[in-house]
């Protein structure tokens, strides 16, 4: 669904559960641009792909945001997702993925 569908669905009060994926609209400022809507309207938010981007997109959601994930393991305490504090958005490559690696390149002082 593109970013004008899912404007139009909240326009019209068509859905009380929205769910952007940023890889699917555009981006993260897409996203970031429909929640806004959302969340003026008091939709209920639920992105259902790319949990490794959704679950810090979500953190910023003011109502409660469902977040779906498949990969990596993500802490839950007292029923509230921990959003990782690791750098970027805190992905860990697999074993498997990081054989198929073809060159690398470390940042750091001299």
């Amino acid at each position: 669904t593109s970013v004008a569908e899912h404007a139009s669905l909240i326009e019209h009060r068509s859905c009380d559960v929205i769910q952007p994926d940023a890889p699917r609209i555009g981006g993260i400022s897409e996203f970031l641009r429909l929640s806004a809507l959302a969340s003026t309207a008091g939709l209920m938010l639920a992105p259902h792909f790319s949990m490794e981007i959704h679950s810090h997109l979500a953190a910023t959601y003011p109502l409660e945001p469902w977040v779906e994930h498949f990969n990596e393991h993500m802490r839950i305490e007292d029923g509230r997702m921990i959003v990782s504090e690791r750098p970027g958005l805190g992905v860990t490559l697999s074993d498997r993925l990081r054989a198929w690696t073809v060159d690398s390149l470390e940042l750091g002082t001299r």
